[in-house]
């Protein structure tokens, strides 16, 4: 954009869909639409669409129980077990995705000892390869990728604590060392800072005292669907969904005040109190940030920092997430965690859904983005994280061979001179090659293992 154009007459003149879009002049609405245009010119030229990650974090630990499909072994033998998803049915706390099962990937005993054992979380530790004692060690991986591929927003990090009073919370992402990535807890605010920031001036202080960017740029948002080819408005529906459940709050707000005040709760689950909706309402960010062209990395940080705990009384959990922890085998804590996994496993599931829903080139956009979802304790509420459970959903451009497949890796077997087990430092690796980045370290090594267990990336998922 040229720094003498008007920002009323704003001309995004790189979109050639068979020149279509060339007469679309943007006003306010610029700000707002800009680099969702700007997305769909790099697609009209031929550019391969950005390879996109999502990495959610649950607190509490991932049980392997829970990851295992049913009727495999969960011992560890010492070959890789490489079986098809498809013959396979999912444990119940899975069973959410069961949609998604061809596109889905389950990885078991990759170790990350590294990251620090026993404990209530590894903070940093997780995303990164490094003690979590030591702090804010090194760059997490979500950064790593963030920086494979530039981008307005490197990597868009966004929290569900206990607490929604909350607004930030410095947790599990780091650009480099003693440099954290604040995680966004409040869905209202995420959404107020994601937005609002793209615009500058008078629409920038008009967005921030409306609290509502439709309010400002509606005309030219209509508009423009109505001048985009068909598949392109489709595209403009599922990136403008979040912004019309603002706008649908902001009506019943203006049309209901008096009554709304005195007899009804939260209307909408932006700045809903309950944990259950400010989760689905970060979900929905998240995807309208990918979709958007903001960011290609997303974390999502579920735990709220070590030692901060859940009570999912919304699902009819009424033991926090450190009683269940410590009670992992007492019946009400099995029933309540396969609750909050299903819950969880329900929240990947419509992030699938909704990146599923945006077509781009002959898929849709889940089809260039990976969903990793794990824990960030590993296998238990105290992780000695010899095992570190994934849960993969997503296709990345074909780059990974994850879709559809049950993959066990040998164990751990500390201060073995020989061993086959695995680290999620190769895992990494291995969605950075995917990513571009060809490089061969990312962390620290487990020094209880030889070092050739743990070089490169892991090639058995690697396309």
């Amino acid at each position: 954009m040229s720094k003498t154009t008007p920002l009323s007459m704003i001309t995004p003149t790189q979109l050639s869909r068979r020149t279509v879009l060339k007469g679309i002049t943007l006003g306010a609405g610029a700000v707002l639409l800009e680099p969702f245009l700007q997305r769909l010119a790099a697609e009209q030229a031929g550019k391969a669409p950005p390879k996109r990650f999502i990495f959610f974090l649950e607190s509490n630990g991932m049980y392997p129980y829970h990851v295992q499909p049913k009727g495999v072994d969960m011992r560890a033998s010492g070959k890789l077990v490489d079986l098809p998803l498809a013959d396979l049915e999912l444990h119940q706390a899975l069973e959410p995705l069961t949609p998604f099962k061809n596109r889905l990937g389950l990885i078991q005993k990759l170790s990350h000892k590294i990251s620090g054992g026993g404990d209530h979380g590894k903070g940093f530790g997780g995303l990164g390869c490094f003690h979590w004692r030591k702090g804010i060690a090194g760059q997490t991986i979500d950064h790593a990728l963030g920086l494979a591929q530039p981008h307005i927003m490197p990597v868009l990090g966004l929290g569900v604590p206990p607490s929604s009073e909350a607004a930030f919370v410095n947790t599990v992402s780091a650009s480099a060392p003693r440099r954290p990535t604040p995680m966004i807890c409040q869905p209202d605010l995420a959404f107020r800072t994601l937005f609002g920031s793209v615009a500058g001036g008078d629409v920038r202080q008009q967005f921030q005292a409306r609290n509502n960017l439709l309010d400002w740029c509606r005309t030219d948002i209509k508009r423009v669907q109505n001048e985009l080819p068909a598949m392109d408005r489709e595209k403009l529906d599922v990136y403008l969904d979040t912004f019309e459940q603002m706008r649908t709050r902001q009506d019943r707000i203006n049309e209901n005040r008096d009554r709304l005040q005195a007899n009804l709760p939260a209307i909408d689950k932006f700045d809903s109190k309950r944990t259950t909706q400010r989760f689905e309402a970060q979900c929905a960010i998240a995807a309208a940030s990918l979709a958007s062209g903001l960011t290609n990395v997303v974390t999502i940080d579920a735990a709220g920092g070590i030692g901060a705990y859940h009570t999912w009384k919304e699902l009819g959990v009424t033991k926090d997430g450190h009683a269940i922890g410590h009670s992992a085998e007492a019946p009400d804590s099995v029933e309540f965690a396969i609750k909050i996994r299903r819950f969880h496993a329900e929240r990947v599931a419509d992030l699938a859904r909704r990146l599923d829903a945006v077509k781009e080139g002959n898929g849709t956009m889940l089809d260039n983005t990976l969903i990793v979802w794990m824990s960030d304790s590993g296998e238990g509420h105290h992780g000695f994280c010899g095992e570190w459970p994934l849960v993969l959903l997503g296709g990345l451009g074909g780059r990974l061979k994850t879709a559809g497949r049950f993959l066990q890796y040998p164990g751990y077997h500390q201060d073995a001179k020989e061993t086959a087990n695995r680290t999620i430092r190769n895992f990494y690796l291995a969605l950075l090659h995917a990513a571009g980045d060809k490089r061969e370290k990312f962390g620290e090594l487990d020094s209880k293992m030889p070092e050739s267990a743990q070089a490169g990336p892991l090639a058995e998922i690697l396309a």
